[in-house]
């Protein structure tokens, strides 16, 4: 197989670094060159669908798990000007592109890049990060992670205390894909929930969050406790099958 990434190389230093245009869910959007086919057109539509549900003009949107900003800069479209978007990416690599990805859409005033990761305590942690440029699975949880894994120290934040520190006055929509910290995560965000009651999304990696040694019954009991109505595939999903699942789940948690 042909290897695209020169080309994709030379379209960067074409373009200055400024983009190339996709429509992804009926949506413009400008894209590094080298990442301009990264996504297909029909990236997370039901996520995108279920953010529309629930959302308009001015929302506040937590973004946790970034990656370069695609669903960022789709939460901003929604959003509009008087939107506030916060997209946390705490790979080193990544944050930058992210950073770009922004830049490109004119979106500085929207999207305010935080480069930290989210968990139950603030403080740092190892990170483990792929030699793979912009790998989506780079993950507080140790895992095969292409060739050359590394370990970096990274910031930790939780949602609590970010949202306390900026002095946040609404939450509305918060996207959780964290490849294995998810139950860390709503940890550290519990006040958040039970405060702002806002609809959320989780990507849940079961074999990841079992590696780490946290539990599904324990975070499926915690999604109750805070009283959300838990929905897979558009449907309620039961304990029994949250916890037997071993494959990846796309949550989406309704306030009751």
């Amino acid at each position: 197989m042909i290897s695209t990434k020169p080309l994709y190389s030379l379209l960067e230093k074409i373009t200055f670094g400024n983009g190339l245009h996709r429509t992804i869910n009926g949506i413009d959007v400008k894209l590094p060159a080298k990442y301009v086919r990264y996504f297909p057109s029909d990236y997370e539509k039901s996520k995108l669908d279920f953010l529309k549900s629930c959302c308009g003009e001015g929302a506040t949107i937590l973004d946790i798990g970034a990656h370069i900003g695609m669903f960022s800069i789709m939460a901003a479209k929604t959003a509009g000007e008087y939107g506030k978007i916060f997209s946390f990416e705490p790979s080193p690599g990544t944050a930058d592109i992210l950073q770009q990805t922004i830049r490109i859409n004119e979106l500085g005033k929207l999207v305010n890049p935080v480069n930290q990761a989210m968990g139950k305590e603030v403080g740092r942690q190892a990170f483990y990060i792929s030699d793979a440029e912009a790998y989506s699975g780079n993950s507080l949880v140790q895992h095969k992670q292409g060739s050359k894994p590394q370990t970096v120290q990274v910031e930790v934040n939780t949602i609590d205390n970010f949202v306390m520190t900026k002095k946040l006055s609404k939450i509305n929509f918060i996207n959780i894909d964290v490849e294995g910290a998810e139950y860390d995560t709503l940890l550290g965000g519990i006040q958040v929930f039970k405060k702002y009651k806002p609809h959320f999304t989780v990507v849940v990696h079961p074999e990841l969050i079992v590696k780490k040694g946290d539990r599904l019954e324990d975070m499926y009991d915690l999604l109750e406790q805070l009283r959300y109505d838990i929905i897979c595939k558009g449907e309620y999903i039961s304990k029994e099958g949250f916890c037997r699942s071993r494959e990846l789940m796309q949550l989406h948690l309704i306030p009751q």
